[in-house]
């Protein structure tokens, strides 16, 4: 069964937003060519742009753990680390399909 990973991310108003999207969007190329992804999401909150949202699944937690260890994507979550305005949010799901009626 797959796994929803939701990550939330609040910039604090010093960081360069561009720089973090530029980072992002390396990420996603990365996650790409990950065992077990399959598909990923961003963007910036409509109220709040200094807040995103990633929505990605994967194969399994074990999938999203190794994702988690990579070293160039760990590498990047340190580097934006101190410029999040509170901790980041990380949660996890099971998609639950609504059974046919």
């Amino acid at each position: 069964m797959s796994v929803l990973s939701y990550l939330r991310f609040a910039l604090s108003p010093n960081a360069d937003r561009d720089d973090f999207e530029h980072d992002m969007r390396a990420m996603l190329g990365l996650a790409e060519s990950q065992p077990g992804y399959r598909w990923s999401e961003m963007g910036s909150s409509m109220v709040d742009p200094t807040v995103y949202v990633v929505v990605s699944e994967w194969d399994d937690v074990d999938r999203i753990r190794s994702w988690e260890h990579e070293e160039e994507h760990s590498g990047v979550m340190k580097k934006w680390e101190p410029l999040y305005r509170e901790p980041l949010l990380h949660r996890r799901f099971v998609p639950w399909v609504r059974p046919a009626t």
